[in-house]
């Protein structure tokens, strides 16, 4: 029983972490209409994530209290949220263009 209290415990404190990040992304989310759900997944995710993160090194880093480093985290947050689809693009340009280059890397050129 004290496994499953400690268990619940545990998830409690994991959601109510994530609670912040979660729901400041569905805040960003209702400024920009008419994105495809597709694109609000991954953006809310994005945000959610960097939210977290970025809270724990702010409070790792200066010691201030959750309230202080979760308002700097979700400005964070709203940038890569923003930055989203931009970076995407990105990875999906440098990995499609990826074989290219390794082959005119490593293969003889034809004469």
């Amino acid at each position: 029983m004290s496994d499953f209290r400690s268990i619940l415990e545990t998830t409690a404190e994991f959601v109510g972490s994530l609670s912040p990040s979660l729901i400041g992304s569905a805040v960003a989310q209702a400024w920009k209409p008419g994105l495809p759900w597709r694109q609000r997944f991954l953006q809310w995710a994005v945000g959610s994530t960097v939210s977290y993160y970025a809270t724990l090194a702010i409070v790792a880093v200066t010691d201030w209290n959750g309230f202080v480093a979760q308002s700097i985290a979700f400005a964070i947050a709203l940038l890569a949220f923003d930055a989203t689809p931009r970076v995407s693009r990105a990875v999906i340009d440098a990995l499609t263009s990826l074989p290219g280059r390794l082959a005119d890397r490593f293969l003889p050129k034809k004469d």
